[in-house]
C-alpha cells in the first residue's frame, strides 16, 4: 500500500519542479559523475509506442539502483545492459497482423523525470523500413539500464558497480516486487494513463472515464484505498489542468505516478540492507 506519508497534489507537483531544478543545476561545462545505474519495473503487458513528429515512444517506470550516485538529469541517454536483453520485448506488428519480435537494442533510453520514468523511442522510419504498423515494448522483469559512458567523467560506472547493482536485482528484485503488489499495481494504473493522455492540456470527464476504465482492466487485484487514490489523483488532475495556467494533466499525473514509485525504491534500497 502507498506511504501513509500522502501528499496533497499540489505540495507533490511543486516539491517535484523544486527537485528537478536541483537535479539540473550544477556549474555549466563541469564534468560530473555518471548519474545512477536503473531498472526499468516490468510493465505487466505490452505498451504501445506512440508515435508523432518523426519518433515514436512511450514512458516507462523505472527505479534507481545506486542511492549513493545522484539522479539522471532529463534526456540523459542510457543503454540495456546486454545480459539483459531478454527482459525487454520489442514487437512489431507487420499490416496482416503477423507479429514480429525486434533487437530490444534498436530503442533508444532516455531519462525523462530523474529516475522515476524514462523514455524507449525509435524513430518512425523503422515502421515503414519493416513493413510495420504498430510497435509495442513489454517489460518482462526488472531490466537495468546504464549510463552511456561520457569522456572525461571523474566517476564512471566501473565493471564492479554494475555487477554489484546486477547481483542486487538478482538477488533481491523478484522479492521486492513480490512484496510491493499493491504499489506496483497503482504505478503500472498510472503509467497507462499517462501513456494515453495527450501531452497538452486535458480531457473530458466522459473521455477520462473511458480510460481509465480501459486502464484499469488489467490490474484485477487492486482495490480499496489504494484503487481510491488513484482515482483522486486522475480526477484532480484531469479538473486541475482546466484551469488557465495549469501543468496538462499528463504533467500533474506523472508527479503522482513519480511519489508512488519514491515508496517503491525507498523500499528497495531497504531491502538491500542486512537485518538482523
Amino acid at each position: 500500500m502507498p506511504s501513509k506519508h500522502r501528499l496533497n497534489p499540489i505540495i507533490a507537483c511543486l516539491s517535484y519542479v523544486f527537485a528537478a531544478v536541483l537535479v539540473a543545476g550544477g556549474a555549466p561545462g563541469s564534468a560530473s559523475a555518471a548519474p545512477q545505474i536503473v531498472a526499468a519495473v516490468p510493465t505487466g503487458e505490452e505498451v504501445e509506442l506512440t508515435c508523432a513528429d518523426g519518433g515514436c515512444s512511450a514512458e516507462f517506470s523505472t527505479i534507481c539502483l545506486q542511492q549513493s550516485r545522484t539522479p539522471p538529469s532529463r534526456d540523459t541517454a542510457y543503454g540495456l545492459h546486454g545480459p539483459e536483453r531478454a527482459a525487454i520485448a520489442f514487437t512489431g506488428t507487420r499490416r496482416d497482423g503477423s507479429e514480429v519480435a525486434l533487437a530490444p537494442e534498436l530503442l533508444r533510453f532516455d531519462s525523462f523525470r530523474g529516475h522515476s520514468a524514462f523514455k524507449f523511442s525509435v524513430l518512425s522510419a523503422l515502421l515503414k523500413k519493416r513493413g510495420l504498423t504498430r510497435l509495442t515494448v513489454k517489460v518482462e522483469r526488472l531490466a537495468m539500464l546504464l549510463p552511456v559512458p561520457e569522456a572525461g567523467d571523474p566517476k564512471p560506472q566501473t565493471a564492479a558497480d554494475v555487477a554489484l547493482a546486477l547481483r542486487e536485482v538478482k538477488t533481491t528484485g523478484g522479492y521486492w516486487a513480490a512484496r510491493n503488489g499493491e504499489n506496483m499495481a497503482m504505478v503500472r494504473l498510472t503509467s497507462r494513463i499517462i501513456n494515453r493522455l495527450p501531452h497538452k492540456g486535458s480531457i473530458s470527464a466522459a473521455e477520462s472515464e473511458a480510460l481509465w476504465q480501459q486502464a484499469l482492466a488489467p490490474e484485477k487485484e487492486l482495490t480499496g484505498e489504494p484503487l481510491a487514490w488513484n482515482r483522486r489523483y486522475v480526477d484532480y488532475c484531469r479538473e486541475n489542468a482546466l484551469l488557465p495556467g495549469s501543468f496538462p494533466m499528463r504533467h500533474c499525473l506523472g508527479n503522482a505516478h513519480d511519489w508512488f514509485l519514491k515508496d517503491l525504491n525507498t523500499d528497495y534500497w531497504k531491502s538491500l540492507k542486512p537485518t538482523s
